[in-house]
């Protein structure tokens, strides 16, 4: 007997075969391409003898951290959930696992986003507890970017219980940064297909540059000077940029064609990796950039600058109400530490022309993140990192050898809460716990 609908499949996928192929493959298209490859072209530095890397794993001393996480909506409208850490290095292991109850009358994907960013936290944890209790290693490698930890903006959260939760993050994460900056550890974020696009706005932009020094001689320079700050602001505010350049276009029609195409393709949803998979032939690696705060994030450093207890209040109003100038005092204490984390260095590796990039994040002590602008350039010794990455490939089905062993011993399968977790708990409570109706409905392995 045939799959469900398979038929029905066969004849959606005739019907649009071309289209889907390309998209699959190849991502959205992109009429920049050309311009593209030039830039990218400066950028790239081509990998001609990888092997000259490789190292024995055993001998670089790497602790690899990653966690997992179950979570179920409860009959009660609570959410509960379990997330498991875990710290490797060699024969030494770390866990670390919270589970509990939260009830919040925000969104479900309010939930998850906390949920999400506790992962994080509990990550940060129990690398710190490693290293304090003793684990000898000179480098750490976290599944996911540093950048994006670092450029997570404080604000209270929405489950009630944990309101500060982004306070303990921004706290854990600063005390893990000093322990590596001190004890000369190498703290590296290993993202795996990053939806990140830092580096194709950094090259976008010098496209932009480029076609402002083409329209200077056909453009009314006060129309020129109009025209070159919509770049960032689109970036702010996509809907007022792009009616202030709707102006702009209808007084000089085909003359801005170039610049539509830039700004549409600064909206679109083009990641890093896919621009380096349609122009990389061979093994290598983008020139690092130096990453700082995002133009909105920026303002929100700014914000807390001009006035730390008013930005406390208006962060955190629910406690702030509750506990007055006394945590006003607590949460100032912490977020100062954001004008001090380093920056970040970050750049994307192919070492297999078939396989997606890596994209690699890695603090660097010199320079501070919420003082670093727009992406630049910059002098980085990349070779220890290229040493990690190239020892701990493992080919398309495994990027990184420790990230992946660390990944199957700490990954939490629905079968081990059925069978064990909720077994467990229900004995200890002496009641039988009633999970929510999408959970009886909806079984997943």
């Amino acid at each position: 007997m045939a799959p469900d609908f398979l038929s029905e499949f066969a004849s959606s996928l005739n019907k649009k075969q071309e289209i889907m192929r390309d998209r699959i493959l190849k991502g959205t298209p992109n009429p920049l391409q050309n311009r593209f490859e030039k830039h990218l072209d400066s950028h790239w530095v081509q990998l001609d003898e990888v092997d000259r890397f490789s190292a024995r794993p055993s001998t670089l001393n790497v602790m690899a951290i990653d966690s997992s996480v179950y979570t179920n909506l409860l009959s009660t409208g609570g959410i509960f959930y379990v997330i498991r850490s875990l710290a490797v290095c060699g024969d030494q292991s770390q866990k670390l696992l919270e589970t509990d109850v939260v009830f919040t009358k925000a969104s479900l994907l309010d939930a998850q986003r906390f949920i999400s960013i506790k992962m994080e936290l509990l990550e940060f944890q129990v690398a710190l507890d490693a290293l304090r209790g003793g684990f000898n290693c000179g480098r750490i490698l976290l599944d996911g970017s540093l950048y994006g930890r670092a450029a997570h903006l404080p604000i209270e959260s929405k489950i009630e219980e944990q309101r500060l939760m982004m306070l303990d993050y921004l706290r854990t994460y600063r005390e893990l940064l000093d322990f590596c900056k001190n004890q000369g550890i190498v703290l590296v974020g290993v993202s795996k297909e990053s939806r990140a696009a830092f580096y194709r706005d950094y090259l976008l932009k010098l496209i932009f540059n480029e076609e402002l020094d083409n329209l200077s001689a056909r453009l009314d320079p006060l129309d020129l000077q109009k025209l070159k700050p919509l770049f960032a602001e689109m970036l702010e505010n996509e809907e007022g940029a792009l009616n202030k350049f709707s102006k702009l276009s209808q007084k000089y029609s085909s003359e801005l064609d170039t610049t539509k195409l830039i700004f549409d393709e600064l909206i679109s949803s083009r990641p890093d990796y896919q621009l380096i998979m349609s122009h990389a032939q061979s093994a290598g690696y983008t020139k690092p950039l130096l990453l700082g705060p995002s133009v909105r994030a920026a303002k929100v450093f700014d914000y807390f600058r001009k006035d730390p207890a008013k930005f406390v209040r208006s962060r955190f109003p629910a406690t702030f109400r509750r506990k007055g100038k006394e945590f006003v005092d607590y949460a100032t204490s912490i977020l100062s530490s954001m004008e001090t984390f380093p920056g970040i260095v970050s750049f994307h590796i192919l070492l297999d022309p078939h396989d997606s990039p890596i994209r690699i994040d890695v603090p660097d002590w010199g320079q501070t993140f919420a003082k670093t602008g727009w992406p630049k350039p910059i002098d980085f010794n990349v070779d220890d990192l290229l040493k990690i990455m190239v020892t701990g490939y493992c080919g398309l089905d495994c990027h990184n050898l420790w990230l992946k062993n660390v990944d199957e011993r700490v990954r939490l399968k629905k079968r081990t809460v059925d069978t064990i977790y909720f077994p467990l708990m229900e004995r200890q409570f002496n009641a039988k716990i009633i999970r929510g109706r999408s959970y009886r409905r909806v079984r997943y392995p």
